[in-house]
């Protein structure tokens, strides 16, 4: 495997699992001290992180199929 494809799917798996962790606890350890509007916002934010994991690792994907001289 090439190291910039290392690279990003590391990344992404490890954002992916801090993304799951920062949603239960956003559901569980927040739902008592937050507002509704406020757990909204934190939702938001859990679902953009998501979002951005899924693209590190259509990165790393893409690198190991494309693989160049870097």
């Amino acid at each position: 495997m090439n190291p910039t494809a290392k690279l990003f799917l590391s990344i992404g798996s490890i954002s992916g699992a801090l993304a799951v962790m920062l949603g239960a606890f956003g559901a569980h350890g927040l739902k008592d001290k937050l507002s509704e509007e406020m757990l909204k916002v934190w939702q938001t934010g859990v679902e953009y992180h998501f979002y951005h994991t899924f693209a590190l690792l259509a990165v790393g994907l893409l690198a190991l199929k494309f693989q160049s001289g870097f």
